[in-house]
């Protein structure tokens, strides 16, 4: 009897689900510039030793690609995707004994395919927002290596897939066929690390060397755009129907 009443409120749960679902699926375009901050780890690293301070400082980088969404009820969408993404970072190495400083810049590549859950409150008419998280899959092609006559730069990635909680926020404005325009910010970080680097000073009759753990957290901004797509139809279950029984004569 327990069971039978577990699955008649499993079932009603269910039709109430998809009754609610919107049904519609819309793809979109994204930019994202990677804003350098010291929040939440987004910001400088440095190290010294004996009197020389290593620095690597994350620059203005760029991410896009390509967003699907799919509605399942009027309040919640699964979100998915594919971005490409450029981070651009500074070296800084200043040697405090002889007065000496130099400074390079380097670029790193990588992909990432997020799957996020979005929950939505209405604010208007046509104006919602939205809360979203969710994890991500990176992807880095490579190692990157970078020298001069007084440095060696060797970044050497962890793992070529590493997984990453992300988070969101943000506001948008559907028109009824024009498509929606989306406005809000984004936080990414890694389970560990993203990758080792390798710093050696070697000029100036220096032999100093540091490793530093770089974190792989960023902070974005968003901006998208969706476009129109209609709901899709229900598909309305035909019932069959059965012959009548001849009267009797």
């Amino acid at each position: 009897m327990r069971l039978k009443l577990i699955s008649f409120f499993l079932l009603l749960f269910c039709s109430q689900v998809y009754v609610a679902q919107e049904r519609v699926t819309t793809f979109g375009i994204q930019f994202k510039p990677i804003i350098p901050s010291e929040l939440f780890n987004t910001g400088k690293q440095e190290i010294i030793q004996n009197n020389v301070a290593f620095g690597v400082t994350p620059q203005l980088g760029l991410s896009f690609g390509m967003v699907i969404r799919k509605g399942m009820t009027k309040n919640l969408s699964l979100e998915s995707g594919i971005n490409y993404l450029t981070r651009k970072f500074e070296l800084t190495i200043d040697d405090q004994d002889l007065n000496f400083s130099e400074t390079s810049q380097f670029k790193l590549v990588n992909y990432e395919i997020p799957v996020s859950l979005l929950v939505y409150i209405r604010l208007s008419e046509y104006i919602y927002m939205n809360v979203a998280g969710g994890v991500a899959l990176d992807i880095y092609p490579s190692d990157l290596y970078s020298y001069s006559s007084n440095f060696q730069n060797d970044v050497l990635m962890y793992n070529w897939i590493r997984p990453s909680l992300i988070a969101n926020i943000g506001w948008e404005y559907r028109t009824e066929k024009s498509g929606y325009f989306y406005l809000g910010a984004s936080y990414h970080r890694p389970f560990s690390h993203m990758a080792k680097e390798i710093i050696w000073y070697n000029g100036n009759k220096r032999d100093e060397r540091v490793i530093l753990n770089l974190s792989g957290n960023y902070i974005t901004v968003d901006v998208r755009y969706f476009f129109h797509e209609d709901p899709e139809k229900k598909k309305r279950k035909v019932k069959k129907s059965t012959p009548s029984l001849e009267k009797k004569k």
